[in-house]
């Protein structure tokens, strides 16, 4: 290592004035252009990322607006609907889907509970995915598979505004 700089050193005294003051420049400029290089590269991961994290935070504020509006819909429409309205709405809409319920029971003050024999399922989601626009929220299921493809016996205890 001491004869790399002993040459380096020689090499130097060697050079002329001039030539010594444009290699001093010259690497003056190369340390200005590597700092230059690397604080702007830093920033602009930086600045990136703040960006980043702001989109993130106006998506979070947007989907915590939207989650509270949904509850207080749903509240709203659940305090609204009481038991004997559930069981007229699920009475009118069966017919809607192709859906024929065995047996309709009211369950408590705000429930009813509904019995479906050989139902096919797409139908009955699409009957349940209706009843939760509406305010009617599912509280408790049963769902048993019937030897023909695509049907079920299921039992649906619904309330409102429960998911």
């Amino acid at each position: 290592m001491d004869d790399f700089r002993h040459s380096l050193t020689e090499r130097w005294q060697a050079l002329e004035v001039g030539e010594r003051t444009a290699l001093t420049v010259l690497a003056i400029f190369v340390m200005f252009l590597l700092c230059y290089v690397t604080l702007t590269a830093s920033l602009s991961f930086y600045t990136d990322r703040l960006e980043d994290r702001n989109r993130y935070v106006a998506l979070v504020a947007r989907m915590e607006s939207t989650v509270d509006a949904a509850r207080e819909k749903r509240d709203d429409s659940a305090s609204s609907l009481g038991g004997q309205q559930i069981l007229n709405q699920v009475s009118r809409s069966t017919g809607e889907f192709n859906i024929k319920p065995t047996r309709l029971q009211p369950e408590g003050s705000d429930g009813v509970s509904v019995w479906f024999d050989d139902v096919p399922f797409n139908d009955l989601m699409r009957w349940l995915d209706q009843q939760s626009r509406s305010g009617i929220g599912v509280k408790q299921m049963s769902v048993d598979r019937e030897e023909v493809t695509g049907t079920v016996n299921a039992r649906v205890v619904l309330g409102g505004g429960t998911s």
